[in-house]
């Protein structure tokens, strides 16, 4: 017994031992983490401070004026130490920063490969399966010939948005190889001449990831920024005068941007003759980079479309709800979204590498946040900017969802039963008032205080909105009653057409002749309305046919009921052939017949009153000309006596 407890006593201390040994085992990794961690801390106030002392002394005279003896000593060994001590802790901090955000990198790094191939058999797909492929890939200019370049430009704006603040190093390695893979799809899209352009002037960019982040002075270094700034004023007017005499696609983005680059130069130039050291560098290196980032970033935004057409055209016969779009209208709707997004990126980094980004986001941020007094209501200007942007969200939203809807009614409703139709009114109308009670919930806007603005508006629309609100309410009335949908044809007052969109407060009829109508709400209850395709698409054509007195009546009628027996003419309402009328020099024949749409009616109308002409024609079978009321002025017999003078003539 004794022996097993002292057994049990040394296999409780060998545990305990085993226990200390982990713990100090993890103490240590504990203090390791806690070091890399003040580390990394430390060197994140370290670049935080000398941003802020560059900033500060940024606009006080560093060095000497160009034209006066230099001021400071000149030693090319101690730039090499301050480009292997910025190299050093750039690698450092970048290196940490990668290790926080692996996971992020790795899921980048999964969609990038998956893009890859999706796009590699979305391209195979369409020259194996579809007859137009050559046409289809005509028009792709980007994913058909640079897959892996048009991937990587698809998908790297997203680091800048993925990633909050990341270190400079970092932010301009992303911005060179976004550069460098935009080279090849510059070529194919701009001029010959632009892209000559590009690529001369490209070694400009390799000094923001070198000297640019060099947080110790060299100040040597300024002759080398007035020879990039020289160049780069060169790329700037060649480029804008190119631009200028030429029209191509993103030509005026293009004038823009040569443009502003021009700016930054010639006002990194004079800085840096006037000494401000630190200033020329930002500037330089903001103009250049402000150039190829934005043309970069408007490739992106060419690419993100194209990719959109592929998607669509390979999905034309199939039943995903892509092929339901039509990719003009979509392109119009997306092209202004992914130019905002890209003008923000481009803004975004320009603002942040000046330091500007800081300073005007704390002044905004104090702006919007702080509460002001109105009456007995106390509100900041921030809840009202969150209630507009929801508002406006939900509107764009409500648009683009009620175009989904109106685009599959087009591609697959066989039948007037089958449409939403002017139901997409009702899911407009729910998501803008969904998006409404959102964004008063988000800003904090109690519902006493909506119930008196709404009792304000009750009164406003006693006085004058009396036809706005009845319009709004018509409209609600047609979504529910449905007596009108999207694509039938109707008549209301003098106007006809097809019902494009019905909307909140009018609606749009499209013309037989093109042009569009837009009629409120209100007329087309108010007033009488014709649908011609309410129950059905038939319609009944109807003609008036004169023929001579001395005509075959009876060889008229065969003849008549001869051409109605064809194609496309129903048989059932069965086709009629009606002694109209005795005119004064004809006989009158009413026809009338029916065909299965709305679409031909004024074709088959035509192909009928044709072959009666030529059957007529054939048979000996007159058509009385109508006659005709000749008005003959007539003159005296001695009115060219009576002219004396030019403007005289008493018959004019």
């Amino acid at each position: 017994m004794d022996e097993e407890l002292s057994k049990l006593d040394r296999t409780i201390k060998t545990i305990e031992k085993n226990i200390f040994d982990q713990e100090i085992k993890l103490t240590r990794i504990q203090a390791s983490l806690s070091e890399l961690n003040s580390r990394f801390i430390s060197l994140e106030q370290y670049f935080f401070l000398k941003k802020r002392e560059v900033a500060k002394q940024a606009w006080k005279k560093e060095i000497n004026f160009i034209w006066e003896p230099r001021n400071y000593n000149s030693d090319s060994s101690s730039f090499t130490k301050i480009l292997t001590k910025s190299i050093a802790a750039n690698q450092t901090i970048s290196f940490i920063f990668l290790k926080r955000n692996l996971t992020s990198i790795g899921l980048f790094l999964a969609l990038m490969v998956a893009i890859l191939w999706s796009s590699h058999s979305l391209i195979k797909s369409i020259k194996e399966e579809k007859d137009h492929s050559s046409a289809i890939l005509a028009r792709s200019k980007f994913f058909k010939s640079h897959q892996i370049s048009s991937t990587f430009v698809f998908l790297l704006p997203l680091l800048f948005i993925l990633f909050n603040r990341p270190p400079m190093a970092f932010a301009s390695i992303l911005s060179l190889l976004f550069t460098i893979l935009s080279t090849p799809l510059i070529k194919v899209h701009f001029p010959k001449k632009i892209y000559t352009y590009w690529v001369i002037f490209f070694a400009l960019n390799f000094i923001s990831p070198t000297i640019g982040l060099n947080w110790d002075n060299y100040f040597d270094e300024r002759y080398f920024l007035i020879f990039a700034s020289l160049a780069t004023l060169t790329l700037g007017f060649l480029t804008l005068r190119y631009a200028q005499k030429n029209k191509f696609a993103g030509s005026n983005l293009v004038k823009f941007l040569a443009t502003l680059t021009i700016l930054f130069e010639v006002f990194a130039f004079l800085v840096n003759c006037l000494g401000r050291y630190n200033l020329a560098k930002l500037y330089t290196i903001v103009g250049i980079s402000s150039f190829y980032r934005g043309v970069g970033l408007y490739i992106f935004t060419l690419v993100v479309l194209e990719s959109v057409y592929l998607l669509l055209e390979s999905k034309k016969n199939a039943s995903s709800i892509t092929s339901y779009f039509d990719f003009q209208e979509l392109e119009s709707r997306l092209s202004g979204l992914l130019y905002l997004v890209g003008f923000s990126i481009w803004a975004y980094g320009i603002l942040y590498y000046l330091g500007y980004f800081d300073p005007i986001f704390n002044v905004l941020n104090e702006f919007l946040t702080k509460e002001r007094i109105l009456g007995d209501t106390s509100f900041t200007f921030g809840t009202i900017a969150l209630f507009i942007v929801i508002l406006l969200i939900s509107y764009f939203l409500a648009n683009n969802i009620a175009y989904f809807f109106s685009a599959r009614d087009q591609k697959t409703a066989t039948s007037r039963k089958n449409r939403l139709g002017s139901s997409i009114l009702l899911i407009r109308l729910t998501i803008f008032i969904i998006g409404f009670l959102i964004a008063a919930a988000a800003a904090k806007i109690p519902l006493d205080k909506i119930t008196i603005v709404l009792g304000a508006l009750s009164v406003g629309i006693g006085f004058g909105l009396q036809t706005i609100i009845n319009n709004l309410v018509s409209g609600i009335i047609l979504a529910f009653e449905r007596p009108i949908q999207i694509g039938d044809e109707i008549e209301v007052g003098t106007n006809s057409g097809t019902v494009k969109e019905v909307g909140i407060r009018a609606s749009k009829i499209q013309a037989y002749d093109g042009s569009e109508i837009v009629v409120p709400n209100g007329d087309l209850l108010s007033q009488s309305l014709i649908n011609w395709t309410l129950s059905d698409k038939r319609r009944r054509i109807e003609l008036i046919i004169g023929v001579g007195y001395d005509s075959d009546i009876k060889q008229v009628k065969e003849i008549l009921e001869q051409v109605l027996d064809r194609d496309q003419i129903l048989k059932i309402p069965k086709p009629k052939v009606l002694l109209q009328n005795f005119g004064d020099s004809s006989v009158d024949f009413r026809l009338l017949f029916w065909v299965d749409s709305m679409d031909i009616w004024i074709d088959k109308r035509s192909e009928v009153m044709t072959a009666i002409f030529e059957l007529f024609a054939e048979n000996g079978i007159e058509i009385p000309y109508p006659k005709r009321d000749l008005h003959v002025k007539t003159f005296p017999s001695n009115w060219s006596e009576k002219i004396s003078k030019p403007g005289d003539d008493p018959g004019l």
